[in-house]
């Protein structure tokens, strides 16, 4: 148990220590859940148009600065043109730093942390030009579990998500139209003892639902993009248009799948929370979102 805590708070520490190229903003509304919020807005940004917006939640332990570095968004950001969001636990709401997708006050529709996420939103809106169709949310284990508490209460503002290694607790499930659904991306890894795979298989289940979908309208992809450790499934609605994504690693406990590298396709930093197999899954995100088109 020492050995777990002190792991603990090196781990915490290294938000403490890490460079930050963020802009903290300080006033973004009446912040219910009292959580912290930083932007990333690429110095190339073309103004002369309305941009997409990507919110990027971290997950236990984690800090904005560390899973924006982890995951390697503000390059993409940078290349792409498109503004990121990293909101930001504080340790006195989780002594942890987990987002508290699990308590309903704090991930119902309006309430604390959910609130104060949208809040993000709605500054974004007011403060840049935001195209509306093109917001995004994707988050890590707790921060996972949170976007999906986001996707839930506020499916009209997002196009698409995406939860890695997430949990699938949700409060008030939303029964709103297949239409308004957001189109969803689910990554697990098989060996993740954190989160295991059941929870997948539950968020899965979830937006299935939502989107009615039938389970045998599957299109099945062993050895995804040629990687021997991926598998995933596609499920599409009556029109043939995707909708779900369930991407499964073989032989991965609970981390980020990156590829560090200077190419567009590549990014990301190695540390504890992530792995490379040769597949960056920022990027495949981003390609997903529809951020990759030009």
């Amino acid at each position: 148990m020492k050995k777990i805590l002190l792991s603990l708070l090196l781990v915490l520490n290294l938000c403490s220590f890490a460079q930050n190229n963020l802009t903290k903003v300080k006033n973004f509304g009446k912040n219910k859940g009292n959580l912290k919020m930083y932007t990333y807005v690429p110095n190339n940004l073309d103004t002369s148009k309305k941009n997409p917006l990507v919110f990027v939640l971290h997950g236990c332990t984690q800090c904005a600065s560390q899973i924006s570095k982890e995951t390697g968004w503000n390059k993409l950001a940078d290349s792409l043109n498109f503004i990121v969001v990293y909101p930001e636990q504080r340790k006195i709401n989780n002594v942890a730093k987990c987002y508290n997708f699990f308590l309903s006050f704090e991930s119902k529709k309006d309430k604390g942390e959910v609130a104060s996420i949208k809040q993000m939103i709605d500054y974004c809106f007011t403060n840049y030009a935001i195209d509306s169709s093109m917001v995004f949310i994707t988050g890590m284990s707790a921060g996972g579990g949170m976007s999906n508490a986001m996707l839930n209460a506020y499916p009209n503002l997002f196009n698409a998500g995406a939860l890695l290694a997430a949990p699938s607790i949700l409060f008030n499930s939303n029964s709103e139209a297949p239409i308004i659904q957001p189109r969803i991306a689910i990554l697990q890894g098989e060996k993740d003892k954190i989160v295991p795979k059941k929870n997948a298989d539950r968020i899965l289940n979830q937006w299935l639902k939502k989107h009615q979908l039938e389970t045998s309208n599957v299109e099945v992809k062993n050895n995804y993009l040629g990687n021997a450790l991926l598998n995933a499934q596609f499920y599409y609605n009556k029109d043939y248009q995707t909708k779900i994504v369930s991407l499964r690693a073989k032989k991965i406990s609970h981390k980020i799948l990156i590829t560090p590298g200077n190419e567009i396709t590549k990014g990301g930093k190695m540390d504890f929370h992530t792995r490379d197999i040769g597949f960056h899954s920022t990027y495949w995100i981003a390609e997903f979102f529809g951020l990759t088109k030009k």
